[in-house]
């Protein structure tokens, strides 16, 4: 069994679709309403909604939860951080390796105020 579908609700729809699409490689399939859902998919088959049903309601997503982007070696990791901090992104701490399982990482807040690990398994 695999995860194949997320669905994440943000305040502002186009922002956070652009976010994957130049930092994680998702392309736009459609676009329903004035940016109420994008449905997104990237080279893996995965889907990922983009959507705000109730533009007067910020979603609030819990203080822990995050959204993961595996890569195959830290130096991918690492591009990424140093493309969004070239764009003006927070990206706070440099990657580093995360003890436990044997991460390399860094964390970020997307568009929408969650956040996404950059990782990968070492």
């Amino acid at each position: 069994m695999a995860l194949k579908h997320l669905n994440l609700a943000v305040p502002d729809v186009a922002q956070t679709v652009s976010f994957f699409e130049k930092y994680f490689g998702f392309h736009t399939d459609e676009v329903k309403g004035d940016n109420v859902i994008a449905i997104l998919e990237d080279n893996d088959g995965f889907i990922l909604s983009i959507s705000n049903f109730k533009k007067d309601v910020i979603p609030q997503y819990p203080a822990d939860f995050h959204v993961g982007f595996v890569q195959k070696t830290p130096e991918q990791v690492m591009e990424i951080y140093q493309t969004m901090k070239a764009d003006g992104i927070d990206v706070g701490k440099e990657p580093h390796n995360y003890g436990g399982r044997g991460t390399y990482s860094f964390y970020v807040t997307a568009p929408g105020n969650f956040l996404i690990e950059v990782l990968c398994v070492i």
